[in-house]
């Protein structure tokens, strides 16, 4: 009697532990499995990070290459990126899709630098400032003067609502203040310095669902253009990108954005109105074309293969 239940014993311990060291053996294999698959993930996840950055620091085409077992395929029509590791025994990938970012798609966006001296702008989170993009839209001068509604010259002249008319407005002098005006569906172009914006001005750019036009451009690289110096309850409301191939000081106003610039500086706290108007935050007319640029990629949107 005691031998049997000696025996029936052993079984039991034998099989439990045979179902122990199976268990051992599973957890065992599951972690090896999960960390060659982690493995796998790093490797492929390092060369999309390797492709992208070769398509922000060279032609499209170097976003097509092998490292080890892992390939990248970079499609410039679709942009789609697309990381595939093959092996023997295993394979795994990720197809990106990827956006071109550039200036006129944030409230600020700068060759250089911005510099906030702790001041905001209270943008909206898809309009988020960016500086050091490394270069600027070019404007295309013979574009506006051959589309300019009015060219206005002459230096060291003072514009008021009743001097100006609606549309494309190109003014060559120097020395250009601009009081008091109310213009809707315009552009003004400066090709100056010492461009002076005084008391309250109300600006509001062309735009509709095809194409989008800038309300302010400065086209002296040497120029900072204040937006506003004037104290008290005086501010300008411009409605539309303000483009400046020199650079830019905030210190009042009601602006949609966007503000490109070489450089741009806060001198104080600023509401941006980009809620209000994201129609402006296009490709907009008078810089060539949009393709003609290599733009900085990002991911828009990661999914397994």
């Amino acid at each position: 009697m005691y031998i049997i239940a000696i025996m029936v014993t052993a079984i039991i311990f034998s099989i439990t532990g045979l179902g122990v060291l199976n268990l051992a053996q599973a957890v065992i294999l599951d972690a090896q499995t999960a960390a060659h698959t982690l493995e796998n993930q790093i490797e492929v996840e390092s060369v999309a990070n390797i492709a992208i950055w070769r398509l922000n620091t060279g032609a499209d085409s170097l976003g097509s290459f092998s490292n080890g077992d892992v390939t990248s395929i970079y499609d410039s029509t679709t942009l789609t990126l697309t990381i595939n590791l093959a092996t023997a025994d295993d394979s795994c990938g990720f197809k990106l899709s990827l956006e071109e970012d550039h200036h006129f798609l944030r409230a600020i966006g700068t060759r250089n630098t911005i510099s906030q001296s702790s001041y905001g702008i209270g943008e909206e989170p898809e309009h988020v400032p960016r500086e050091n993009f490394g270069f600027l839209p070019e404007v295309d001068l013979s574009y506006w003067i051959n589309r300019a509604d009015t060219i206005y010259t002459g230096n060291d002249r003072t514009y008021y609502d009743a001097d100006l008319r609606e549309g494309i407005l190109v003014f060559t002098g120097d020395g250009v203040k601009i009081e008091n005006v109310e213009l809707s569906n315009t552009t003004m172009i400066f090709t100056g310095t010492g461009i002076d914006f005084r008391r309250n001005n109300i600006v509001s750019a062309l735009q509709n669902d095809s194409l989008v036009y800038p309300a302010l451009v400065f086209t002296d690289s040497t120029f900072t253009f204040f937006i506003n110096e004037w104290f008290g309850s005086r501010k300008d409301h411009i409605q539309g990108a303000i483009y400046a191939a020199g650079s830019i000081l905030l210190r009042k106003g009601e602006l949609s954005g966007p503000v490109v610039a070489r450089n741009v500086f806060l001198w104080r706290n600023m509401d941006f109105i980009d809620d209000q108007y994201p129609q402006y935050y296009r490709w907009p007319q008078g810089f060539g074309s949009f393709s003609a640029y290599d733009w900085p990629k990002q991911i828009a949107l990661w999914e397994p293969l």
